[in-house]
């Protein structure tokens, strides 16, 4: 029995010996409240217990999960700190990378026309290569060519006139051969007129073009002289010694043809119906590419 409870009933018998207030029946009535009471209380004081024991694991449980707390709280603040840092390198390394993008789009702009500069390029070096190269066959057609062409002599240098012109053609040129095509046809004889006459003083061009008096049978060459009073087309073919003579005995002057020849069938296609004019032997040959169709001084007058 509890202290307590022993007081309390020491108290109820001595206020039933001493004062006769209360009956045995209330006695026992109280007794029976204060057992119920003590069950009351030791049922209390057993879920204290249990209480207590709940409440001292929940406050366990509490420290531990303040202590989790704090272990977490700092790790996040050091995540937090990376991920500042983190950040804050990204930032820079995502500036770099805009500097560096933006460096990049310059070179591959840079490269794209260094691409389109490289071919223009290759182009412009291929077609230096086939200059080089067309100018090179041109240059082995003109060592063919002999070198002192226009300097040999062989004539007497007359004045650039008209009289002059007249005396060369009547009593001076001959064409070394007659006639042969493909060997000394029309190209050659031409050829070889107008470097007589630039060696004898005057100044002579060569001339091709379609047939002068037959345009639609093909192709021919011939000799324009220029002296001090006219232009005169000469027919080179016609200067070989046979049609000098007959020229001569006509009374007219050896090979040429005048604009309005009455002999010759659309005479005036020797001034107007070219297609070129070559002021020398190297324009002939660089039309040509070729030496072959103006080569009248293989086995001649000492060229070779």
């Amino acid at each position: 029995m509890k202290p307590w409870t022993i007081i309390i009933i020491t108290i109820l018998v001595a206020l039933l010996v001493g004062g006769g207030v209360f009956s045995w029946t209330k006695i026992i009535s109280l007794t029976e409240k204060i057992y119920e009471l003590e069950r009351n209380y030791t049922a209390l004081q057993s879920s204290y217990g249990s209480l207590d024991a709940n409440f001292k694991q929940l406050q366990s449980n509490y420290n531990s999960l303040i202590s989790n707390y704090n272990s977490l709280d700092s790790n996040y603040k050091q995540l937090k700190s990376d991920h500042d840092d983190l950040d804050s390198k990204y930032k820079l390394l995502e500036s770099d990378y805009e500097s560096l993008q933006l460096d990049y789009d310059k070179l591959e702009e840079r490269v794209s026309a260094l691409w389109i500069s490289n071919s223009q390029l290759e182009a412009e070096n291929k077609a230096l290569k086939n200059t080089v190269d067309q100018q090179k066959r041109i240059i082995d057609q003109y060592e063919k060519v002999p070198h002192s062409y226009y300097s040999a002599g062989g004539f007497t240098r007359h004045p650039n006139t008209w009289g002059e012109l007249t005396k060369f053609l009547s009593l001076e040129f001959v064409l070394p051969k007659n006639y042969q095509l493909n060997v000394f046809d029309c190209s050659e004889s031409a050829a070889y007129l107008e470097w007589a006459l630039e060696n004898a003083g005057f100044q002579a061009e060569i001339a091709t073009g379609r047939t002068p008096w037959n345009p639609t049978s093909g192709y021919h060459a011939w000799v324009i002289a220029y002296t001090q009073e006219y232009k005169v087309a000469i027919e080179a073919t016609a200067l070989t010694g046979e049609f000098n003579l007959l020229f001569l005995l006509v009374g007219r002057v050896p090979g040429v043809i005048t604009y309005n020849d009455p002999l010759i069938p659309n005479s005036k296609n020797y001034y107007e119906g070219y297609d070129h004019l070559f002021q020398n032997i190297y324009q002939a040959v660089r039309n040509h590419m070729s030496v072959e169709e103006w080569n009248w001084w293989d086995g001649f007058w000492g060229f070779k």
